[in-house]
């Protein structure tokens, strides 16, 4: 490769990692703009919910098989 070469293959390649970290930095700052308190608590209340739903089919399934076996 010639010098002259190497050096727009340089110079390009350090526009576009600017370009990348200027995405990058945008991308963050929009993601930090939607963060929500309040969705937060909703994923957190639909998260216990769930929990809670697996833990009584748990329980329900623990029963079924104990009267089973009864």
């Amino acid at each position: 490769m010639a010098p002259h070469e190497e050096s727009e293959v340089k110079d390009l390649l350090i526009r576009v990692d600017e370009r990348v970290k200027s995405i990058q930095e945008d991308i963050a700052e929009i993601n930090g703009a939607r963060r929500c308190h309040t969705h937060a608590e909703k994923f957190k209340t639909l998260e216990r919910f769930v929990w809670g739903m697996a833990a009584v089919v748990g329980g329900i399934a623990t029963r079924v098989l104990y009267e089973a076996f009864k």
